[in-house]
């Protein structure tokens, strides 16, 4: 089943200022926000990346960053329901290496940059087996969403 996730302009501009400033190096973060009948980013957490020295190409999140995540989620009544990272001078689409390291039930929202610049930007959650990506509706909205 497709997945509709609404993503916020201010949500956004903070992905691509993270990828941008981590170029030519993946950028990594969360998706926190409500995840009913849609998923709606409340907001967005950027992460270090871990994965030494392979960063032009994956993105790794260390445990401890995950836990606080969480927590943070939990402090705010949301939900950790997703990752967010970039693609620099690559396709949005997922990797095969993004694939082995997928969780069920999770949102990746993946930013691609051309020559430092974002290019595309897309979401996409496993299958019910797991065995591949399936794209998601990804709607941006004006400002900032507010609790409804």
């Amino acid at each position: 089943m497709k997945l509709i996730v609404l993503l916020p302009t201010d949500q956004l501009l903070f992905i691509i200022a993270h990828a941008k400033q981590t170029y030519p190096e993946e950028c990594c973060g969360f998706l926190i926000g409500t995840s009913l009948d849609r998923r709606i980013v409340r907001r967005v957490l950027a992460a270090q990346d871990a994965a030494k020295p392979s960063r032009l190409r994956r993105y790794s999140i260390a445990p401890l960053q995950l836990v606080r995540a969480s927590e943070e989620a939990r402090r705010t009544d949301s939900q950790l329901f997703g990752v967010y990272h970039s693609h620099p001078d690559a396709p949005v689409a997922p990797s095969r290496v993004d694939l082995e390291y997928a969780w069920p039930n999770f949102t990746y929202l993946v930013l691609s940059l051309q020559a430092g610049e974002a290019y595309d930007i897309g979401v996409w959650s496993l299958n019910r087996v797991g065995t591949q990506f399936e794209p998601d509706e990804l709607e941006i909205v004006q400002g900032t969403l507010t609790e409804s």
